[in-house]
């Protein structure tokens, strides 16, 4: 199992292709950190910082709060099917 020494922040679009959303979830799970959160872009596929960028920019404003310090549920659900 991984483990790192600092909080995780993990983002992944529902739409992605590339890298699908039960292996990102997986990973996560079994991630040993001192705070992990996956967090789930709806509208995005591989670039989330590019798709929703107001998103991701107070995603990375809220990193800061104290809730990262512990761990947090993993996400919204289940990852979704790529749409064409």
């Amino acid at each position: 199992m991984p483990r790192l020494d600092v909080p995780v922040v993990m983002v992944q679009g529902r739409r992605d292709q590339v890298a699908p959303g039960a292996a990102a979830q997986r990973y996560a799970g079994s991630l040993q950190a001192p705070g992990k959160r996956l967090v789930w872009f709806d509208n995005s596929a591989h670039t989330p910082h590019l798709e929703e960028p107001g998103k991701f920019r107070d995603l990375l404003l809220g990193i800061r709060e104290p809730k990262m310090q512990q761990d947090v549920t993993l996400g919204s659900g289940q990852p979704r099917q790529a749409q064409p």
